[in-house]
């Protein structure tokens, strides 16, 4: 089977392809943005993020062109679309890449919960969501969670007595990142040894690195805004499989997808100062939430058996 991804979206479309190319699939990776999580990609168009409205045709021309040539030299079976379609409406789902293959639309966040389902996308063959709370806005989905490349990483192990707590957010306001440093702020007048470690901007590779130094790493501040997502991220895996536990919302709703024991601890803007006081303070709570979390990620994450539940959709569209 030829499979093309479009869109690299925490590296969900990386990790998946290197398990497709292990059972004999011929998989490519088109990335259209320069993107700091994206460490991994076939093709890269290196636009950037934001633009003026100005220079939008010339974009979407940029796009079309290099697309059009892949399409066209290349036949593919699959174009599995992360994020949706690329054009408004996702009119480029029926009048391009149905014209070539069997469309997966794969809706990882804020375009769907933010606009709902589009005109385009309802001539998909298949529609998945990465997290559950998706399921609201395309309830004809199926609920796949993230396949986690399991990158060997452990938790490094300093001779002192600080304790590293570590936020990476892509995106402050969605991660309740003030409520974070204001916790710090006001944890370190008590616990001088707490040090805190804000990482942005860095390329994927290098947030791993550093976040092997923390102790305990914070994904998100629940702050109850319909917004957010209330549930983790591949931030989340990735700590747990370094051993550390990850602080994040789950909110009530999506508490019933959540496979216990998850070693998650579940934090809100109202609870993150006492939350982290007891990680601080218990070495024994630490090591317990990060075994659980390990396992976790091992169970409900694994790459090679969430391929097997990729593929069983791609074979029933065919």
């Amino acid at each position: 089977m030829k499979i093309l991804h479009i869109r690299n979206i925490a590296n969900v479309a990386y990790n998946l392809s290197l398990q497709q190319k292990d059972l004999g699939h011929e998989v490519r990776v088109f990335e259209i943005t320069r993107n700091y999580t994206s460490d991994n990609k076939n093709i890269s168009l290196n636009l950037p993020q934001n633009y003026r409205r100005k220079h939008i045709f010339n974009r979407f021309f940029v796009i079309y062109k290099n697309l059009i040539k892949l399409l066209r030299e290349e036949n593919f079976d699959i174009i599995h679309l992360h994020g949706g379609g690329i054009f408004p409406m996702d009119l480029d789902i029926p009048l391009l890449f149905k014209r070539f293959g069997k469309v997966v639309v794969h809706w990882h966040g804020s375009k769907l919960r933010n606009n709902g389902k589009s005109f385009g996308s309802r001539f998909a063959d298949a529609e998945i969501v990465s997290t559950p709370d998706l399921l609201e806005y395309a309830p004809g989905a199926v609920w796949i969670p993230n396949p986690i490349e399991w990158h060997g990483l452990k938790k490094r192990y300093r001779n002192d007595d600080k304790i590293v707590i570590g936020h990476a957010p892509t995106n402050r306001f969605y991660k309740g990142t003030k409520y974070f440093i204001e916790a710090i702020k006001d944890l370190k007048k008590e616990y001088p040894n707490v040090e805190c470690l804000l990482i942005e901007n860095t390329s994927h590779r290098e947030t791993l690195e550093s976040i092997r130094n923390c102790d305990i790493v914070v994904d998100s501040v629940g702050f109850y805004d319909k917004r957010q997502v209330g549930w983790y991220g591949v931030l989340t895996n990735e700590v747990q499989q370094m051993g550390i536990p990850s602080c994040t919302w789950i909110k009530q709703s999506m508490k019933p997808y959540l496979e216990e024991p998850s070693g998650i601890f579940n934090v809100t803007k109202n609870d993150i100062r006492e939350k982290l006081e007891q990680l601080i303070i218990d070495d024994d709570l630490r090591r317990h939430l990060g075994e659980q979390g390990r396992n976790y990620v091992e169970k409900l994450h694994n790459d090679k058996k969430l391929c097997s539940n990729f593929m069983g959709i791609y074979f029933g569209i065919l």
